[in-house]
C-alpha cells in the first residue's frame, strides 16, 4: 500500500513539474523585430543589426552573418553565409571562454555581476524625440567601476514593453553573458511608471500580472579614466516591428561546413597558453 502511494505521489509530482515547465511564459510571446544602429567607436563606423525575438530565441543578423541564441536549449548557432560555415556552442562553453579571456580561469555563475558603485542615482532628464521619431523619456546615471568612471544614458519608449527576462536578453545581460552595472542601471530606469507608483492592477481570481519593462530605444555608455573620455558606445533602435526572421537567414545553407566556434577556438588558445603540454580538444 505504501509503495503504491509513493508511486502515485511521484507520478503526480512528475506531472506538476512537466506542467510548470510547459506553462512557463516564453521570452517573446509575440514576435519582436528591432532594427538597431550600433556605433563602433574603434573604427568610427555604424553597423546595422536586425534583431528578431520570438519564443525563447533571439536572432541577430548583420550582413551575411546570423547568430541564433536559443535560451531554451542553452546554445548559440552562428551562420556565415559567405563562408558557407556554421557552428553550435553550448552556453556553458561560451561562459567559460569569456571567463578565461577575462583572466578568471573558470566559468562565472549565472548571476555573476561586476562590482561597481553608483555615484548618482538613475534620474530622468525629460522627454525628447528619438531617432525612431517617438517621444521617449531619457534617464542617466553615473557609475564608478574599478576606478573607471562611466555615464549611462538611456531613452525608454513606454508604449513598447517586454518582460524582465526578455529585456535582460536584449541588453546582453542574460547568461552566458555577465550582467554589468550599466545593465542594472537600465533595468532600474525601464520599470514602467505604473509599477513605480504601485498601480499595476491584478485580477484576484487570476495569477498576478507579469512585470513589464519599457523598451530601451537609445543607449549611450561613456567610459572615462582620470576625467578623460576614453570610449563611447552608442546604440539606437530605428524601427520596431513584429516580423518573424526570414527563413533563409535562420536556416543552415545547404553544403555548409560545421566548424569550431570562435568561443571554443579562443578557449583552446588560452588553454594552450596556460598549459602548453596539455592536449587541446578539437570540439565544435
Amino acid at each position: 500500500m505504501m509503495r503504491a502511494a509513493l508511486s502515485a505521489l511521484c507520478a503526480l509530482l512528475s506531472v506538476l513539474v512537466s506542467f510548470s515547465a510547459n506553462a512557463a511564459e516564453p521570452l517573446f510571446p509575440a514576435p519582436l523585430h528591432l532594427t538597431r544602429q550600433v556605433h563602433d567607436p574603434l573604427g568610427n563606423t555604424t553597423v546595422v543589426l536586425e534583431e528578431y525575438g520570438y519564443g525563447n530565441r533571439l536572432v541577430s543578423v548583420r550582413g551575411a552573418k546570423t547568430s541564433i541564441a536559443d535560451y531554451e536549449r542553452g546554445e548559440l548557432t552562428e551562420i556565415d553565409r559567405d563562408a558557407a560555415t556554421y557552428s553550435v556552442t553550448r552556453f556553458d562553453a561560451i561562459a567559460k571562454a569569456v571567463a578565461m579571456a577575462g583572466g578568471g580561469g573558470v566559468a562565472p555563475v549565472k548571476e555573476n555581476r561586476a562590482e561597481a558603485r553608483a555615484t548618482s542615482g538613475m534620474r530622468s532628464t525629460g522627454m525628447r524625440t528619438t531617432k525612431l521619431g517617438r517621444t521617449a523619456e531619457y534617464f542617466e546615471a553615473n557609475l564608478d567601476a574599478a576606478g573607471m568612471q562611466q555615464k549611462v544614458e538611456v531613452a525608454l519608449d513606454p508604449t513598447a514593453r517586454v518582460s524582465k527576462a526578455a529585456l535582460e536578453v536584449l541588453l546582453g545581460a542574460a547568461y552566458p553573458a555577465t550582467r554589468r552595472p550599466e545593465h542594472d542601471a537600465v533595468m532600474t530606469a525601464a520599470v514602467t511608471r505604473e509599477q513605480r507608483r504601485g498601480n499595476v492592477s491584478t485580477n484576484a481570481a487570476a495569477a498576478p500580472q507579469q512585470e513589464l519593462y519599457a523598451l530601451p530605444i537609445e543607449q549611450r555608455l561613456t567610459i572615462g579614466l582620470d576625467g578623460q573620455t576614453t570610449i563611447e558606445l552608442r546604440s539606437s533602435v530605428v524601427r520596431v516591428g513584429a516580423e518573424q526572421p526570414p527563413a533563409d537567414l535562420v536556416s543552415i545553407p545547404a553544403g555548409a561546413r560545421l566548424v569550431v566556434s570562435r568561443y571554443v577556438a579562443v578557449a583552446n588558445e588560452l588553454e594552450l597558453m596556460n598549459r602548453p603540454s596539455s592536449p587541446v580538444p578539437n570540439v565544435p
